[in-house]
């Protein structure tokens, strides 16, 4: 005769497999923050990607004036004679020796 009513006093008293032997590697910690890193990431470019979309999208650079004096940033004078000194080159007659062939 089998009293099912009785179950309940009958426990399971042996401990939880967890306690047996500590954890040698972290899974969940280490899960956690892989994906805390991999979110990181993605929010880092996607502000990124947002800034360069928002300044080409609605063109802020071009609302920036540059500076009307050029003259500071490159020297005028010095391009002006290398472009001269390329062109008297260029312009150099060329006078070819004669071919000794024909000799």
């Amino acid at each position: 005769m089998k009293f099912t009513f009785l179950k309940f006093i009958k426990r399971n008293n042996l401990p939880p497999l967890k306690s047996l032997r500590p954890q040698v590697f972290r899974t969940d910690f280490f899960w956690f923050m892989a994906l805390a890193l991999a979110l990181a990431i993605f929010i880092i470019t996607a502000l990124i990607g947002f800034k360069l979309f928002y300044s080409q999208y609605f063109e802020s650079y071009k609302q920036s004036k540059p500076d009307e004096n050029l003259e500071n940033l490159i020297n005028i004078k010095r391009i002006k004679t290398a472009i001269e000194k390329r062109n008297s080159f260029i312009n150099k007659e060329v006078s070819l020796p004669s071919d000794p062939s024909i000799k």
